[in-house]
């Protein structure tokens, strides 16, 4: 894994109002010095993201583009179908989902730095947000979505598939388990 280069840093001398030469520091955010995210962020976690999660989300792509109709389905518990005028939703849903497999399968593996993984789990939460209050919507609200016992198998896969990943993201943001030096 590599990391990117910090871009050197610009000095730009400044002449005070007596004639004394003041040079700014440096940004505090680009000091040039990256923490491996190999060496901070726990296995388990790298390997559900890189790996696991990239997996299950180009299979939910392949599903929501070549049978929509079953997507539909196993979301909203059998109470609607799907309409021809409503595909173009599912190219996107899909092409998202192949979003994110590419930022965890590509981008993770090759920046080898905690502050990016951080950044990018940030970002991928707030899309986890929408998708989970989205699931709650499928089944007619978060009422609904709290009977555990009106769950089906899909609604336990949909749960065991999303639930970890999400879970993982908000422990390396908030740096539970990640060795932050």
């Amino acid at each position: 894994m590599s990391t990117v280069p910090a871009l050197p840093h610009l000095s730009i001398d400044v002449t005070d109002r007596h004639g004394a030469t003041v040079t700014p520091p440096p940004p505090p955010h680009n000091s040039g010095v990256s923490v491996s995210a190999t060496a901070s962020i726990p296995l388990v976690y790298r390997l559900i993201l890189t790996t696991i999660e990239p997996l299950l989300a180009v299979l939910g792509a392949l599903l929501a583009f070549r049978n929509p109709g079953v997507y539909i389905s196993t979301m909203t518990r059998n109470s609607a179908s799907f309409a021809a005028s409503t595909a173009f939703l599912y190219t996107e849903l899909g092409g998202a989902w192949l979003y994110f497999a590419f930022n965890e399968a590509i981008v993770l593996r090759l920046f080898d730095d905690l502050r990016l993984w951080r950044i990018l789990c940030m970002g991928m939460l707030l899309s986890d947000a929408a998708y989970c209050h989205s699931v709650a919507q499928a089944v007619g609200g978060w009422g609904a979505w709290s009977t555990m016992g009106s769950w089906a198998t899909e609604g336990w896969v949909v749960f065991w598939t999303t639930a970890p990943m999400v879970f993982v993201r908000i422990l390396i943001v908030f740096g539970v388990g990640v060795k932050l030096q």
